[in-house]
């Protein structure tokens, strides 16, 4: 048996019933400072917003390349 329901919400409803938090107050305030920051000196916003993220993003990156490797060559994990 199938069951199809279709519910029309919006973001803010469907938060608002699942029980999530709203977090565009601060969205809005952390998009507002990076962009005063970019506006004040473009260099500095992205060494202190952006590079963080990219070196994070990077290193999960690798480990996830690391673990593709080993399944490619069947390797067991090794503790």
């Amino acid at each position: 048996m199938k069951v199809k329901i279709e519910l029309e919400l919006s973001p803010a409803e469907a938060r608002e019933i699942f029980g999530l938090p709203d977090f565009s107050q601060l969205h809005t305030s952390i998009t507002e400072e990076l962009a005063e920051k970019c506006a004040q000196d473009p260099q500095k916003a992205f060494e202190t917003f952006i590079k963080p993220s990219l070196e994070n993003g990077l290193t999960g990156f690798t480990a996830y390349q690391k673990m593709m490797e080993g399944f490619l060559k069947g390797q067991k994990k090794s503790d």
